[in-house]
């Protein structure tokens, strides 16, 4: 960025209007996937042709909303540097910490995957349980697919909100933003996704980036998924 570029960005007023504008259009899109996901209808369903969502549809709509439309308006619009909504390399020590969360977090998905709850939710395309083949696809895709939530919320709201209303405001807004998107997820995980959040929202703010994020979300999803197909009888495994 050039000096004038810098200065335009450190001013209050732009400041202001790049959290405010951030956190308008999330709230936007946020209402929309809470609508869409949970009515489990394709996006072109109306009152006389109804239609179910697919796999590949429900991808598209949630990635472009979660992903291309906020860098839209960040990058393209705003003409902000990616880096300051979190898509830079991590702190080595947010990395680290990134490993002992994970640690910690084993037992419980270990503890989890037997549980009837879990077993008739999980894996969430119940076909990654009979077919290698698809197994693999659909981790990859959800893998994207959670590239993008935490692009979302712990890059993009987090950063760019947080230079409107500060850090730890924009790490609570999120979180409850990101805990309310798990309302079909069974209870214990719809409850347990709220300190998910704050977590996930305070490990990217010491990295300075969403990358450890989505590799830490995507690792317990996959071993999580796989735990699960382990346990339940007549599985993969």
């Amino acid at each position: 960025m050039t000096d004038t570029a810098v200065a335009i960005s450190a001013s209050p007023v732009r400041e202001r209007w790049v959290g405010l504008s951030t956190l308008a259009i999330c709230g936007c899109i946020v209402a929309f996937l809470m609508r869409y996901n949970l009515q489990g209808q394709a996006i072109w369903a109306s009152e006389t042709e109804r239609g179910y969502q697919t796999w590949d549809e429900y991808l598209i709509v949630n990635c472009s909303l979660l992903l291309f439309l906020p860098l839209i308006h960040h990058f393209l619009i705003l003409r902000e540097p990616l880096s300051s909504i979190g898509l830079a390399s991590p702190d080595r020590q947010a990395v680290k910490l990134a490993w002992i969360l994970l640690s910690t977090v084993l037992p419980i998905l270990l503890i989890a995957s037997r549980l009837p709850i879990f077993q008739d939710y999980y894996p969430i395309q119940k076909q990654a349980a009979l077919s290698l083949r698809y197994l693999i696809y659909f981790e990859f895709t959800y893998g994207f697919y959670l590239f993008c939530w935490e692009f979302f919320f712990r890059g993009y709201l987090t950063f760019a909100a947080a230079r409107a209303i500060g850090p730890r405001l924009a790490i609570v807004l999120q979180a409850a933003a990101f805990g309310a998107m798990h309302y079909t997820k069974p209870w214990p995980e719809f409850v347990g996704s709220f300190a998910a959040g704050i977590a996930l929202g305070m490990l990217a703010w010491r990295a300075k980036s969403m990358v450890p994020c989505f590799a830490l979300h995507w690792t317990v999803a996959v071993v999580f998924d796989l735990l699960v197909i382990y346990a339940t009888p007549g599985g993969l495994f």
